[in-house]
């Protein structure tokens, strides 16, 4: 359960959510709505600002984290890597090699992120849905049964088509998106690109003519034209038709073969031979739109078309019932982004898409909201998401209204088979294709996550048992909006802070949360979604990045921060992250948008530029910085990769750096990670995949194998407690990498005195290896012991947790502290092969009279040995 308590400034929002009774919100010119703001509804989700300065403000943000040199396209350079990443998949496929570690999807799976389409299979039982950035998924027309299976290929499917194939088997699976129009005959195994097209940016449409061949039309964005190409061989090749002069959009009957139409300029054509020629079909429209949707109404036979033309920046309904000798427009359409379709079966029924789905059926005249945005939350199943991405129709003849309706919007699918009158959420569970900048998992009780998305809120959710294939895990959305840079002082989730754009959101207490919001400072010069990061060494203050440094402090307990500048520094550009040092917080490293890095030893006071130049430093966008566990001036620094090296390393506290990304493509690194198990392996999410470094050969390689999607890995976290390398994806949810790897795993943390005493090995529990642990914390010439056990447990004792099973204990080893209180102790694993991936746990106690019943303790230590 969730409630905002209290709020600073003027930001009062609560999560109680608004229920609306049933009404018609009717429009004619400009639709109107209450704002939720007044109402007590949640944070209108960003992207469903209808302010252009903030759209481009997020679009500016992520194309500055992509920074080259001119005349560098790294949109192309990603390409090459995404090719080579499917090469190098397919190749693990056919040749049966397995990576050292094993991947886990987890989810969500009941917070469905954005899709754009949805078709039915050629047999009509299944769908096939077309996700963003989440490749394609196919499952029973209920949506009881989602299975991903684009993962092969990188991005989603804006367009999709489902081809019968000749002679029997499964569907011809077409997709297309921004650059990429992909063909599979396998179900989604593999991948291919038709030939003959080739160089376009965008593919607006796909259409299937259902004659005998299955003619399939592609609309084309290519040499900054719209131009037509065919395919008579079931989309394996394609010739082009023509090159159109302006706008243009086309159009077949979806209830049977029919002839094909086309929207050119400021005209309706028509051809009755499969694109070889057009004639012109009625009159012009009278307008020429910058930019134009289509559709017609089978029910009408050729005599009815809606066109939606955008005409001086907005957008205009335009309709004919005399095949196009005359067109009215009876209205505007304001709210509209770009998603248009026309009833097949009622020739007064259209609709169109914006933050709202509008819909109207008395032919344009006028248009109703089906349901405001801020309805969702407290009715997931019967109100859509905000953000409508595509809508399409299909013949039904099982349902009265002889057609079947799907929305697919920031929040995932649903039908409608009542032409309005209602919807069904289909994607409600397992379709697993959140969009995360960010994930944060507990280090007291690792069930607990918490995860910040694009459109899809602040998520938060327990835990289970992992299944062996799909999502599973299920979250809450806390509050709605676009949330990154999660973190918290001591990996608990006492107080776990975040932004939005705008504001910072503190989530304070698990499992039962209070959010309050804290404005960013007065003439705050960050970016879109400005770096932060909680206080190491406060929890109850946290750091915001502009062209200054800001610290936040709460007052008292209260729901309030206050801030301040630290030190006098205003750097030239905005900071892009910030890291302090795990051993000496006094010791940071910063980095600036225009690829500057600065190191401090007096925790941010003063900043002292690195001397680090080579070519194209000047383009290095850092996005994230490591602080070694193990070593004080050991730092990484990775970001921007396409003029410069994408990972950068120091082993003198950041006077200067050199090349760690042997093995890495030229790429954006989003974030990294140290591996949990003393290896020293690093972990790595980028633009194009995720990686991970090995300190023996000091190189980099791919870590998806067979298993993990080829998509964009923003975000990287390690659960030590597990040995989980937990990764968030921007499209296809969150994902678990276990390496299977040998070492010590903490657990039972952040536990209440008298649990507070550290242990901290020296080595790997490796055959043959002597492990000293040391403490500290002690009273002076204290006497303690170190429990190892075969077991392990959780039990009150001495005030505290029992967290090994001393009826299994293995050894006890007695120790001392000196004068400052620090003490070590030292195991030997026996050198014996049969050992090799046991397990054992282990725990300190220690006299200390400042404890009720007498005893300081540690938290567990779970040991895998390795050789």
């Amino acid at each position: 359960m969730t409630s905002i308590q209290t709020m600073t400034s003027a930001r009062r929002w609560t999560l109680g959510v608004l229920v609306l009774s049933s009404l018609t919100f009717a429009c004619s010119v400009q639709p109107e709505y209450t704002d939720p703001s007044l109402t007590g509804a949640m944070p209108r989700p960003v992207e469903s600002e209808e302010s252009e300065e903030n759209q481009h403000a997020r679009e500016e943000w992520i194309e500055n984290m992509h920074r080259a040199a001119p005349g560098v396209d790294w949109r192309a350079i990603e390409q090459g890597n995404l090719r080579a990443a499917q090469l190098e998949r397919e190749s693990t496929l056919m040749s049966g090699a397995s990576t050292a570690g094993s991947w886990n999807e987890v989810g969500s799976t009941n917070l469905a992120g954005s899709t754009f389409v949805t078709v039915p299979s050629t047999d009509g039982n299944e769908l096939y849905i077309g996700t963003a950035l989440g490749g394609v998924f196919r499952g029973p027309a209920d949506g009881s049964d989602w299975q991903a299976i684009g993962d092969g290929v990188y991005g989603g499917a804006h367009v999709l088509l489902a081809i019968p194939p000749s002679g029997g088997g499964q569907d011809i699976i077409l997709r297309g998106s921004s650059g990429f129009l992909w063909r599979s005959i396998d179900g989604g195994l593999t991948w291919q690109n038709p030939t003959g097209i080739t160089g376009y940016s965008t593919v607006r449409r796909l259409i299937k003519v259902d004659d005998a061949q299955q003619t399939v039309f592609a609309l084309v964005w290519k040499s900054s034209s719209w131009q037509l190409f065919r395919s008579t061989d079931r989309g394996l090749s394609f010739s082009h038709v023509q090159t159109l002069n302006g706008q243009a959009d086309i159009w077949t009957s979806r209830t049977g073969v029919g002839d094909l139409f086309l929207f050119e300029n400021n005209r309706l054509l028509r051809s009755t031979n499969l694109g070889t020629t057009f004639s012109t079909f009625g009159n012009s429209l009278g307008v020429t739109p910058s930019d134009v949707r289509f559709g017609g109404h089978e029910s009408a036979g050729t005599s009815t078309f809606s066109v939606a033309a955008k005409v001086g920046g907005t957008w205009e309904l335009y309709r004919t019932t005399n095949s196009g000798n005359s067109w009215n427009n009876p209205n505007g359409m304001p709210e509209m982004w770009s998603t248009f379709c026309t009833s097949a079966t009622d020739d007064d029924l259209l609709v169109y898409g914006g933050v709202e789905l509008w819909v109207s059926h008395n032919g344009g005249n006028s248009f109703s909201a089906f349901n405001w945005w801020w309805e969702h939350p407290g009715n997931r199943q019967h109100r859509l998401h905000a953000d409508m991405m595509g809508v399409s129709v299909i013949e039904d003849s099982s349902l009265s209204s002889g057609e079947r309706w799907f929305i697919n919007c920031h929040g995932g699918t649903y039908e409608s088979t009542d032409q309005f009158n209602t919807v069904d959420w289909l994607t409600g569970d397992g379709l697993g294709v959140s969009q995360y900048y960010s994930t944060h998992t507990s280090r007291r009780d690792p069930k607990y996550i918490h995860a910040g998305s694009q459109d899809q809120g602040y998520q938060s959710g327990a835990l289970g048992t992992p299944a062996t294939s799909g999502a599973w895990a299920e979250f809450i959305e806390d509050i709605t909006g676009d949330y990154g840079h999660l973190s918290s002082s001591d990996g608990s989730h006492d107080l776990v802070y975040s932004d939005y754009p705008g504001f910072v959101l503190v989530v304070a207490n698990e499992p039962n949360h209070t959010l309050y919001t804290v404005d960013f400072p007065n003439g705050f010069d960050g970016q879109w979604l400005p770096f932060m990061v909680a206080d190491p060494e406060h929890k109850n203050a946290f750091y915001l990045c502009g062209k200054r440094l800001w610290r936040y402090q709460r007052v008292g307990t209260s729901g309030n921060w206050s801030y301040s500048q630290v030190g006098n520094t205003t750097f030239s550009q905005a900071l892009t992250a910030i890291a302090f040092s795990p051993i000496d917080p006094n010791y940071a490293w910063c980095t600036t948008s225009n690829g500057k890095i600065y190191y401090s030893t007096d925790k941010g006071l003063n900043w002292t530029q690195s001397n680090t130049t080579g070519p194209g430093a000047h383009y290095f966008y850092g996005t994230s910085i490591v602080a070694s566990s193990k070593h004080l001036n050991e730092v990484w620094i990775a970001g921007s990769g396409y003029s410069n090296v994408p990972v950068m390393y120091s082993g003198n506290g950041g006077t200067s750096f050199y090349d760690k990304s042997v093995g890495l493509p030229s790429t954006l690194i989003y974030g990294m990670c140290e591996a949990p198990d003393q290896s020293g392996h690093m972990y790595a999410a980028g633009q194009s995949g995720a990686y991970e470094y090995d300190p023996v050969t000091q190189t980099w390689s791919n870590l998806l194998g067979a298993e993990a999607p080829i998509t964009t890995y923003w975000s990287v976290e390690a659960v030590p407690s597990q040995n989980i390398i937990r990764f968030g994806t921007y499209g296809r949810g969150i994902w678990d990498y276990y390496p299977e790897s040998a070492g010590f795993f903490p657990y039972g943390e952040l536990r209440d005195e008298p649990t507070h005493l550290p242990i901290i090995p020296n080595e790997r529990p490796m055959l043959g290896t002597r492990v000293t642990f040391s403490t500290s914390g002690m009273l002076s010439y204290a006497n303690g012991f170190l429990s190892v056990s075969s077991a392990a447990g959780d039990s009150p004792l001495f005030g505290g947790s029992l967290l090994v099973d001393l009826s299994q204990e293995v050894v006890r080893v007695p120790f001392s502290s000196n004068i400052f209180g620090h003490a070590s102790v030292s195991v030997t694993v026996p050198n014996n092969p049969s050992l090799v991936g046991s397990e054992f746990f282990l725990q300190l106690a220690a006299r200390d009279s400042r404890q009720p019943l007498g005893w300081a303790m540690s938290h567990g230590l779970r040991a895998v040995v390795g050789q």
